[in-house]
């Protein structure tokens, strides 16, 4: 999504496809959160003992936030130019 418009001379021009970008990361991380929070709902009120019923959310998302700083380092390196 962003490859194209970071290779450009002029960051200018890039503008327009970060803030697409920057709106569907917004969608999916929202989307992600409220799966995350559905499941830590149903699985709290079965009264599970242990922590480690938490893991699956918190896998979610650290492993959908990790890729976005991929990204944002890209987006970085291409402003310096």
């Amino acid at each position: 999504m962003l490859r194209r418009a970071l290779r450009l001379s002029d960051l200018e021009l890039a503008r327009p496809a970060i803030g697409r970008w920057v709106k569907t990361v917004l969608v999916f991380q929202t989307l992600v959160l409220l799966a995350t929070g559905l499941y830590i709902w149903v699985m709290a009120s079965k009264h599970l003992h242990g922590i480690a019923w938490t893991a699956p959310a918190i896998g979610a998302v650290i492993g959908t936030a990790l890729p976005l700083q991929l990204a944002v380092m890209s987006i970085l390196r291409a402003g310096r130019r």
